[in-house]
């Protein structure tokens, strides 16, 4: 599973856990964020964006079975 990391102090740099072990100490405050790409590598967190298809599917499913 790759973990993907946006730098809070930019508007775009993601990168994975990867690249940025890869790079060594990147200065600055870094949040998980598991639905968007490596700005470097082009790697996804494929466990997080099938959990969030499938979540997504459900509550789709929830609204037509209320309806």
């Amino acid at each position: 599973m790759t973990t993907i990391y946006h730098l809070r102090q930019s508007k775009s740099l993601v990168m994975c856990e990867d690249c940025l072990n890869d790079l060594g100490p990147v200065p600055g405050k870094w949040d998980e964020e598991p639905l968007k790409e490596c700005s470097i590598c082009g790697a996804v967190d494929t466990y997080t964006r099938e959990e969030y298809a499938n979540w997504a599917l459900e509550m789709d499913n929830q609204q037509w079975e209320e309806e």
